[in-house]
């Protein structure tokens, strides 16, 4: 029995790192670099998502072309680095890793924050609406005594109030945000740099 689960424990170890890898072994012998490199710049990937290739890559004896991977990244960047993309990176709640340079990183951080504001409002209006409509279904049910109905009335008259000020609070940040993108255009058009 005990052989069994250290053989499990072996193998599930094994899998758990397979699927950590960040290439494959076809991409690795592919070595199209300059592609890799880009994808990761385009999606806005850390400057050490190399050395995780180099890691996947090193397993099956292949080397990584780092001079072509940091073209391709830098390449990529120049697509990543919009405030078109970091309002939509922002509003999808995805992360930034502080990868865009100069006055644009700095632009680009405010309006990727503004969006995510927007984000996290937004799914906490969503959670509220789940539990308005859990109070709802409660109050459907055909067993409920005269203080239950009571009581699932209040509660739900209080979420209801809350999701009117938090729905204000959502349009607040979405106007916030606009109000961010236009200062974050204007200051880099101020500046000459392109966005």
């Amino acid at each position: 029995m005990q052989r069994l689960l250290i053989l499990c424990a072996a193998l599930f170890a094994a899998l758990l790192l397979a699927s950590c890898a960040t290439l494959s072994r076809e991409q690795c012998e592919a070595g199209d670099w300059r592609s890799i490199g880009f994808g990761d710049g385009a999606d806005g990937r850390p400057a050490d998502r190399i050395s995780s290739h180099v890691e996947a890559c090193s397993e099956f004896g292949i080397p990584v072309d780092n001079a072509l991977y940091q073209s391709g990244r830098t390449e990529g960047l120049r697509v990543y680095c919009r405030l078109n993309n970091a309002e939509r990176q922002g509003r999808a709640g995805e992360r930034y890793y502080g990868v865009c340079q100069g006055d644009l990183g700095v632009a680009f951080a405010r309006v990727h924050d503004a969006g995510r504001d927007v984000f996290n409002l937004e799914a906490e209006l969503n959670s509220l609406d789940s539990d308005i409509d859990s109070k709802l279904a409660e109050l459907r049910r055909s067993d409920l005594t005269a203080e239950e109905i009571a009581t699932l009335t209040r509660e739900l008259t209080f979420l209801q109030s809350d999701r009117r000020r938090l729905e204000s609070r959502v349009r607040s940040a979405d106007q916030n945000l606009a109000l961010v993108r236009r200062q974050e255009e204007s200051r880099l058009n101020q500046a000459g740099i392109s966005y």
